[in-house]
């Protein structure tokens, strides 16, 4: 009798495993789903892309554990999908508020009302700040001189990326900030790069329960060291004491009538709207607004340069002919700038090629369905992840000839001028959800490229070649560590 009664247990646990596992009709067609684990075949790679869209077609989904992601390979799809309200949220995950102490703050990851109001917040003082204008310039060039500077103690041999790439790109967010600048080799830097860098790969490991929740039963223990919980509080502490040092000692040299950056702005705005609780402006959204930035505005930028010195490597009669322009415009005795931008066309057509080739976020960040809806002719139901495959959009041969070939030349017209299409390449994403800060990234990506390749030319160490295999991070493309040559040029 008891063996009949385990069996029968078994067969009914088994049974139900099979039915909360069945999708709801309509869905978009995908791999095989297995209960608790969902897909044995993942979506991470632009290969594994291309065999799920030949095989399921332009809109495909995949399950992650209890999580159905919807996947959209097809450009037009894409743009369709984000500019509808159906698709503008973001997937509503409880670790993402581990740096808020699990409240709902920050821009990113918001929706509704408080992330349109924190983006237009945002986007307006960002602006006045020198975002996208000339005015900005003077900050960033800056930074390319150190980064030059820095660049020339690794000329002697072999190296991995020197660590300025990343102090660099976040001292600019520093400064539109908080007015606050580090020397390359400052070690509260080092320290903050690492810590953001250290934060944002166990935050995908805080992930697990989310996706896999049947891991809530293990433990306790054992989850919070599985899922890394000791080190993300410690680091989230770290980085919270840095902000908040920032906040007070803007609070206690404040000007009212005289604002210097983004965090005077944030204050003077909680003060217009501290009698308003439901107000966004308040200290928890400061500090993981701010905690955005950074995550979004370094991370980004600095792996797009890494990629900019791979490609360069690898294709040194591209990179001969960006000296040879950069040469006959600038010359040696000063950096690159804005007023010379119109002038070096094949630079910036080589940065928009390794933007296509070499999109850091080659599926975006995720939105979700606002509620249930449909996409050419699929069902989609609401909290659904859905994710652009930006990386397929880049190679689709239907907007872009031999796509696998890296040629700057395809962001050239006739008559040699940068000329960048309108269709099927969405680097920093599409609709109202796109990158607000793609006006900097571009700034940046300029400088500081023109900048070192006026002064280095780069290589790989003798008998190896580059590694374009993106090293393991969910949803990006970040280039992997590898040993590369500076040479200074004479």
């Amino acid at each position: 009798m008891v063996l009949l009664e385990v069996v029968a247990v078994v067969v009914v646990l088994v049974l139900l495993a099979f039915y909360f596992n069945k999708d709801p009709p309509g869905l978009p067609p995908g791999p095989p789903r297995y209960p608790f684990i969902g897909c044995l075949s993942q979506n991470q790679t632009i290969e594994e892309s291309k065999q799920f869209q030949k095989k399921y077609g332009d809109i495909f989904s995949v399950r992650i554990g209890s999580k159905t992601m919807v996947t959209i390979c097809n450009y037009k799809t894409i743009k369709e999908a984000f500019s509808r309200y159906e698709f503008i949220d973001r997937p509503k995950w409880e670790f993402l508020n581990f740096f808020s102490n699990g409240e709902l703050a920050g821009v990113i990851f918001r929706n509704g009302v408080p992330w349109q109001t924190l983006r237009r917040f945002l986007l307006r003082n960002l602006r006045d700040m020198g975002m996208g204008k000339s005015r900005l310039d003077d900050v960033i060039l800056r930074e390319a001189e150190e980064l030059v500077k820095d660049f020339k103690k690794y000329t002697h041999g072999p190296t991995f990326f020197p660590g300025s790439i990343s102090v660099a790109t976040l001292n600019i967010i520093w400064q539109l900030v908080a007015s606050r600048r580090y020397d390359m080799d400052d070690e509260e830097i080092i320290k903050f790069v690492h810590l953001v860098q250290e934060f944002q790969e166990d935050i995908t490991v805080l992930a697990l329960p989310v996706f896999f929740p049947w891991l809530k039963y293990l433990p306790g223990p054992l989850l919070r060291r599985l899922c890394r919980e000791d080190k993300l509080e410690a680091n989230a502490k770290i980085g919270r004491n840095i902000m908040e040092e920032a906040v007070r000692e803007h609070r206690a040299s404040l000007n009212p009538d005289s604002p210097r950056d983004v965090l005077d702005e944030f204050l003077l705005e909680m003060e217009n709207q501290k009698n308003d609780p439901n107000s966004v402006f308040n200290e928890q959204d400061l500090i993981k607004t701010i905690f955005d930035l950074f995550t979004a505005g370094y991370d980004t930028t600095s792996n797009m340069l890494r990629w900019v010195i791979l490609h360069m490597a690898n294709q040194p009669e591209v990179q001969r002919r960006v000296q040879h322009e950069l040469d006959k415009v600038v010359g040696r005795a000063t950096l690159p700038s804005h007023v010379h931008r119109s002038q070096l066309p094949y630079l910036d057509a080589t940065i928009n090629e390794v933007l296509r080739v070499s999109a850091v976020a080659s599926n975006g960040v995720p939105h979700a369905a606002v509620h249930d809806t449909y996409l050419d002719q699929h069902f989609i139901p609401k909290g659904t992840i859905v994710v652009g495959n930006i990386g397929f959009c880049h190679s689709d041969p239907n907007y872009w000839d031999e796509p696998e070939e890296f040629r700057p030349e395809r962001f050239l017209n006739e008559s040699g001028k940068l000329s960048v299409p309108k269709e099927a390449f969405l680097p920093f994403g599409i609709g109202k959800r796109s990158c607000l800060g793609e006006a900097l990234a571009r700034m940046e990506l300029y400088v500081f490229s023109a900048a070192l390749l006026q002064n280095f030319t780069f290589g790989v160490p003798e008998g190896r070649s580059v590694d374009f295999s993106p090293r393991f991070f969910p949803g990006n493309n970040f280039p992997k560590d590898q040993e590369i040559v500076i040479k200074l040029r004479h």
